[in-house]
């Protein structure tokens, strides 16, 4: 500014708004007089214009604009030579950059900087670095023991931690132990030095604690303190003391010497609660008395508290002594229920405390996600992993958090959320404390005070939206990720519902005597606790290297009462048990089961469920471990898969692959497994779930055969119709699925029988002209095509075969072309070639691939072929065919035994020969024969009732054995585990049913069969 505006400015109030208010100010008389007092106390006016044109650059990005100007003032003025300052600050500009975020900043700090101007060039010449520890220690204690009064001691401790505090270092560490020296001297000059019972000086030593201990002080922190003595013996002096007593006086000095306040306040607020017995115990306690208190009384929190210690001051090897041999307390080799739950009922009663005291929502401290939920689940995830990982044993959190993620017990984004979060929530903290020297952890209520606090923190105004707003935002994102991630590591892991479970203790202790594993496993139906034991220890056991397997433990620990509950309640405890550890095992990381079944108890059901009652599922896991996320769907989808949305996901994985096998198969067993998940559930019933399998069959073999389709074209050329209305257009393809593809009634290992049929014969032609294509007739084509199909389908490779492929229903047979026309199909049943069976075969066909308008021609062929008039003499047939199919099936075969499956199917399949009905699907085929009057309602339940029933328990026998064809089991354990899956008490209940319902079927087939052969 120029020195004649710069004059005018001071001698003319009427210029003061229009000049400062761009400076950010609210009170420009007072900035005015600021700026006149400057000049006054002999600040030349050039030099004072220069610092009025860089206040108009910094004072509008200042939080405080007001209190940063006004504290300039006061520092210059009260400094020995004001016009020496300013032309210092002049020489070295970034000074006074430095100055004015101070002085708006922190009224605290700037009153340090006022009133002691030697602060000013410490902090100038170092430029705020903090000296080492023990460069601060020995500044301290040599200037403390010049001094030979207390008052003298307490006014240069108090100084030096003012001066100090403007460069955050050691200072406290430096305050104490200068300060314990002094106590000391200042009681032996009249009572002697204590000496131990062999004559040598006995030892004294100040641990710290909390924020202290874990070099972690904000400017306003009180320090925890725990003082140690040697405690045998007396002092030197002609009115000898016992060390204790001596001790004692030490204490009180020392504790009056920093915490009594005077002219220049106080040092620090001292608590020596978290000593040994607390408030009721002696001040100073000695070594012995110590050791047998923690060895004795010790309990959870102090433990806890006991993770922050370290020596501050006196007598290191004294307090080392103590901390070592305190470690096998501190760090257990493994942290018990009791140890868990003693940290949540501390957690809970502070909560409840502080939620007394104030908003919990605006304390920074010990609200919702502030800095003592996070200090708290690091010093757990401490306690619980400690005693065998020396490296976590630190006091400072954000260490603690690095040392956590290095072992696995945090996850790399769980460290960094927590680590982010803790630094800035701790910057709120000083940010609040600084300002005037205040222990406050609660944020400011009026909005002004909230937007200054947002200002100093860096946050800047966005258009409308002010400071405090951007900053409200982010601390409520921030509180409430830390709650989540802390929640998910405590609280859901151990819930606080849960008493003394044992079932935790074992997981979590290393080396449990025989009698506990017995105990605790017994009850659980194990017929072999020893081995049950060992397969429990393998969950907890990650097998890949870097894998935490500590993180690992804690978490089965947490869920080890459920899920052996539900272990227990299936029919084998110790197959499914085994079978968990295998499927477990192949998953790869099993900690992350144990925290998603944490939080989801019907996630963990399920899986018991599925490993104890189904290998068919469980191997589709082991053998493709990224298919838990299918698992874990299954749980919520509200309907089985659909064929649309199938065949529209199928194709978009296969497009552009080269190799559709690993894409089909993968396909294969996501969708079997939702499915047969929704089965063990009992979510859909028979026809969902049968229809949902043939739906994956079928749009597996769509992607097939465009595929393979594809390719043939660019070999032979386009398959052409050399005749008839169509001539010249292509040839179309067709698959005829028969059985039980057909009927869209496909069981978990269903066989896919199929006729391959074409439009009509002529030759290919190649699709641009002059491609060089082998030409061929339209026959040879699609009987490759077909063979192509069937080699991919049914071909065993690395995962596997996708399905068995059985061409031996076509109307040549097994030694005929594999695909025919639709004409020559359509001729081989009119000009009575066709056998019954295979005409019978036909009212269970579907086109299951071919276009729209050759779908309905191959409908209209198929309904000709298979209805051609009705004989008794085809019940006789009929019958007899039954008949040879059971002679190679066992009493218990649901499938081919009498009043099995097939009894139900050759009813409808007869009745729809006769009464001239075609539905491949046999329960709609019996609602039809109902609805046309040739099943009688009582026929149609029971018959409906039985087939439902069967194919029922087929599924679950299928899920429970990829071995087991349609045989109910022999053995007793089997027949158990099946009638439980299906619902039932017990074995003898679900026989009883079954029995009856074959005794219907076998009565109910042999009446029907009886009135069909005798009618014509």
């Amino acid at each position: 500014m120029q020195v004649d505006n710069l004059r005018h400015l001071l001698d003319s109030e009427d210029e003061s708004d229009s000049e400062l208010k761009p400076w950010g100010v609210e009170n420009v008389q007072r900035a005015r007089a600021n700026l006149v007092n400057m000049a006054a106390a002999g600040v030349p006016l050039d030099l004072l214009g220069w610092v009025t044109d860089r206040l108009r650059e910094l004072l509008p990005k200042c939080s405080d604009a007001d209190m940063a100007l006004n504290n300039l003032e006061r520092f210059v003025t009260a400094s020995r030579n004001p016009l020496g300052l300013v032309s210092l600050l002049e020489r070295e500009p970034s000074t006074l950059t430095i100055l004015v975020q101070l002085f708006a900043t922190s009224q605290y700090l700037s009153d340090i900087l006022i009133a002691d101007p030697d602060g000013f060039e410490v902090l100038r010449l170092t430029e705020g670095e903090p000296l080492a520890r023990q460069a601060i220690i020995d500044e301290i204690t040599s200037e403390v023991a010049s001094l030979h009064d207390a008052g003298s001691v307490m006014a240069a401790l108090r100084q030096f931690k003012r001066r100090e505090t403007l460069r955050i270092s050691y200072v406290a560490d430096a305050l104490v132990e200068a300060a314990t020296r002094f106590a000391r001297r200042h009681v032996a000059e009249t009572r002697g030095w204590p000496r131990r019972p062999d004559g040598q000086p006995a030892r004294f030593a100040v641990l710290g604690l909390g924020k202290l201990g874990g070099n972690e002080l904000n400017y306003s922190s009180d320090i925890d303190l725990v003082l140690l003595c040697d405690g045998e013996g007396r002092t030197d002096g002609p009115r000898p003391l016992s060390n204790v007593e001596y001790f004692g006086r030490v204490a009180g000095e020392l504790v009056r010497l920093l915490s009594e306040m005077t002219d220049l306040g106080q040092v620090y607020r001292v608590d020596l609660r978290l000593r040994p017995e607390g408030q009721r115990g002696p001040v100073v306690t000695s070594f012995d008395a110590a050791m047998r208190y923690y060895d004795f009384l010790g309990r959870t929190w102090e433990r806890q508290a006991f993770v922050k210690a370290r020596v501050v001051a006196g007598d290191v090897g004294l307090g080392e002594e103590l901390l070592g041999s305190l470690e096998s307390w501190i760090y257990r080799q493994y942290l018990g229920l009791a140890d868990i739950v003693g940290i949540k009922a501390l957690k809970r009663r502070l909560e409840r405390r502080e939620s007394r005291e104030g908003d919990d929502a605006r304390n920074v401290k010990t609200g919702r996600g502030g800095l003592r939920d996070i200090e708290f689940v690091i010093q757990f995830l401490q306690l619980l992993n400690g005693g065998d990982l020396p490296e976590l044993r630190t006091g400072n959190t954000l260490d603690a958090i690095d040392r956590l993620e290095a072992v696995g017990c945090l996850t790399h984004k769980e460290r960094t959320l927590l680590e982010q979060n803790y630094a800035f929530l701790r910057k709120v903290e000083h940010r609040l404390q600084i300002m005037f020297d205040l222990q406050t952890h609660m944020l400011p209520e009026p909005a002004e005070e909230l937007n200054k606090l947002a200002l100093r923190l860096g946050y800047t105004a966005d258009g409308d939206v002010p400071a405090r707003t951007k900053f409200e935002r982010e601390y409520l994102e921030t509180t409430h990720r830390n709650r989540q991630i802390l929640d998910h590591l405590l609280h859901d892991a151990f819930g606080d519902d849960s008493d003394a479970e044992p079932e935790v203790d074992l997981v979590l202790d290393p080396d449990p005597p025989l009698e506990k594993i017995e105990q605790v496993l017994g009850k659980y139906g194990f017929r072999h606790p020893r081995e049950a034991y060992e397969h429990l220890m393998s969950l907890a056991t990650e097998r890949i290297r870097f894998l935490s397997t500590r993180r690992c433990r804690m978490f089965l620990a947490s869920i080890a009462p459920r899920l052996l509950a539900e272990i227990a309640a299936t029919a084998d405890p110790d197959g499914a048990l085994v079978n968990l550890d295998k499927v477990s095992d192949s998953l790869g990381g099993k900690g992350v089961l144990w925290e998603l079944f944490s939080a989801s108890e019907p996630s963990l059901k399920l899986y018991v469920e599925m490993c104890a009652t189904s290998p068919l599922l469980s191997g589709i896991l082991v053998s493709s471990p990224g298919m838990i996320d299918e698992l874990m769907d299954s749980l919520v989808l509200d309907r089985v898969p659909e064929l649309a949305q199938m065949r529209e996901t199928l194709t978009e994985l296969c497009q552009g692959a080269e190799d559709l096998d690993p894409i089909l198969h993968s396909f294969k067993n996501s969708r079997q497994l939702r499915v047969g998940v929704r089965d063990i559930l009992g979510k859909d019933d028979i026809s969902a779930t049968t229809g949902a399998l043939s739906d994956i069959a079928q749009v597996c073999l769509e992607q097939i055969t465009d595929r393979k389709y594809a390719s043939l074209i660019k070999k032979f050329g386009v398959p052409t119709i050399a005749d008839g209305p169509r001539a010249g257009q292509p040839s179309e393809f067709v698959i005829l699925a028969l059985g039980k593809f057909g009927g869209r009634e496909m069981n978990y290992m269903s066989d896919l029988d199929i006729v391959f049929l074409y439009e009509d014969d002529g030759r290919t032609v190649p699709r641009r002209a002059r491609a060089a294509v082998q030409e061929t007739n339209n026959q040879h084509f699609f009987s490759e095509l077909g063979q192509r199909i069937i080699k991919t389908a049914s071909r065993l490779g690395p995962y596997g075969r996708l399905y068995e492929v059985d061409p031996r229903l076509r109307p040549t047979g097994r030694s005929g072309a594999l695909a025919v026309s639709i004409s020559a199909f359509r001729d081989y049943f009119l000009s009575g070639s066709g056998r019954l069976w295979e005409r019978q075969a036909l009212c269970k066909s579907r086109v299951v691939y071919g276009s729209d308008r050759l779908c309905k021609r191959v409908d209209e062929v198929v309904n000709e072929c298979a209805l051609q008039g009705w004989q008794p003499k085809y019940a006789t047939e009929i019958r007899e065919m039954r008949h040879k199919l059971e002679e190679t099936a066992s009493a218990t075969n649901l499938k081919r035994g009498p009043g099995g499956i097939v009894d139900v199917e050759f009813i409808a399949q007869m009745l729809e020969l006769r009464h001239g009905v075609t539905q491949p699907n046999t329960l709609m085929a019996l609602d039809q024969l109902r609805d046309v009057g040739a099943l009688s309602p009582a026929d149609h339940e029971t018959l409906v009732d039985s087939y439902r029933f069967l194919r029922s328990t087929e599924a679950r026998l299928r899920l429970m054995s990829s071995a087991s064809r349609d045989d109910l089991p022999e053995d007793e354990e089997a027949k158990a585990r099946l009638a439980r899956q299906l619902g039932y008490a017990n074995s003898d209940e679900f026989y009883s049913v079954t029995r009856r319902y074959v005794e219907g079927n076998r009565e109910a087939f042999n009446r029907l069969f009886d009135a069909a052969a005798k009618t014509k």
